[in-house]
């Protein structure tokens, strides 16, 4: 593998592929054969760590995949967005930052706003509530774990 090594979880793989979709996307200044490398390797290692991975059932991998292929597109669609932060909790992406400039962007690619996260959110597939629980953004990070990329400080720290 050229751009993902020493990975070896899902979570791994989908921090891994924002950072360098920051860096090397052609929306941003990067390369549109280097983007399409990082996608082809993203999408053979997703799917040999769902394959591999025991613990999960057979309807869990084919879940998996759907998500790391909705996921991966989802962040091709707004990685150019400017002063914006974007953040994986479980299998949604939540826009936080400067989002008041990107809204319209944000909707078009099927983005909604939570009033009471003051954030924008993507998730995958139908979902439905099935708890009467407020959950604040900090609540959210701790159940499911976060990765957090602000596209602004990674180009600072990687030039």
């Amino acid at each position: 593998m050229k751009w993902f090594t020493n990975v070896k979880t899902l979570d791994e793989l989908r921090s891994m592929y924002r950072k360098l979709a920051f860096l090397h996307h052609p929306d941003r200044g990067g390369s549109t054969v280097a983007m399409q490398e990082i996608n082809a390797e993203y999408e053979i290692l997703s799917k040999r760590l769902i394959h591999s991975n025991t613990d999960f059932s057979e309807g869990r991998k084919s879940w998996e995949e759907f998500v790391s292929s909705e996921i991966r597109d989802k962040l091709n669609e707004i990685i150019f967005l400017e002063d914006i932060v974007i953040e994986i909790i479980g299998s949604w992406i939540w826009v936080t930052g400067n989002t008041r400039a990107v809204k319209d962007q944000l909707k078009i690619h099927g983005f909604k706003f939570s009033h009471n996260k003051l954030a924008w959110y993507w998730q995958t597939g139908d979902y439905r509530k099935l708890s009467k629980k407020q959950f604040t953004l900090d609540d959210l990070r701790l159940l499911y774990g976060s990765d957090e990329v602000e596209p602004r400080q990674m180009k600072t720290q990687i030039a």
